[in-house]
């Protein structure tokens, strides 16, 4: 299992992730982008232009987008996937819906590379109810367990000083990433990538 998970940032700020993320594919390959966590589809052709616009300077070329996940049959044909940011709660909710959240295990197991940004970062933990800080829950998910490959910690985005009160009384262990921050996971190895990350214990009001 191959996982990278961004806290958010833009282009700039993720640079030593997107280069450990292009060194580890065969980037004459397709690489799949799912955008279905921002609120409006209307967007979506701005979002596939902007990922383009971003890894095409990397050297990946061959990018097919899906914003329907119930379409996708076959991920074993892709060198990499990358679930981008927005909603949390849409996200999972179409992702559990869909019964893509099967496949995308099939696929991590089966030795596939998973590369998940701000929100496509939080499902990956234990629960997303760390995204009940910023993301507003208008699809009405009920059930907020996340795909919990993060040795049963949660995953908090985005950080900056003015969130300490918000996961000082979170319940649950929390990886705490900077827009700079990132793990990558590596069957059980779990390491950090560009600015350290924090912990739930490291931050004081």
């Amino acid at each position: 299992m191959k996982l990278l998970l961004s806290g958010g940032g833009d282009p700039e700020n993720v640079i030593a992730l997107d280069k450990l993320f292009v060194s580890m594919i065969n980037v004459q390959e397709t690489v799949l982008y799912i955008p279905v966590a921002w609120e409006s589809d209307s967007t979506y052709a701005g979002c596939f232009n902007w990922f383009k616009g971003t890894y095409n300077p990397y050297g990946i070329m061959n990018i097919e987008m899906c914003a329907n996940l119930n379409l996708i049959t076959d991920l074993s044909r892709y060198s990499a996937i990358f679930i981008g940011g927005g909603n949390t709660f849409k996200l999972l909710k179409e992702i559990k819906e869909s019964r893509f959240d099967k496949k995308l295990m099939d696929y991590l197991n089966g030795g596939g590379f998973v590369y998940g940004g701000s929100a496509g970062a939080i499902i990956f933990g234990n629960t997303i109810k760390s995204a009940e800080y910023a993301d507003d829950n208008n699809v009405g998910l009920t059930d907020l367990s996340g795909l919990n490959l993060v040795g049963g910690s949660d995953v908090f985005c985005h950080y900056s000083i003015r969130d300490n009160e918000f996961i000082m009384n979170y319940s649950n262990d929390l990886y705490v990433l900077y827009e700079e921050s990132g793990l990558y996971i590596n069957s059980n190895k779990i390491e950090s990538i560009g600015k350290p990350y924090l912990n739930k214990n490291d931050v004081t009001i």
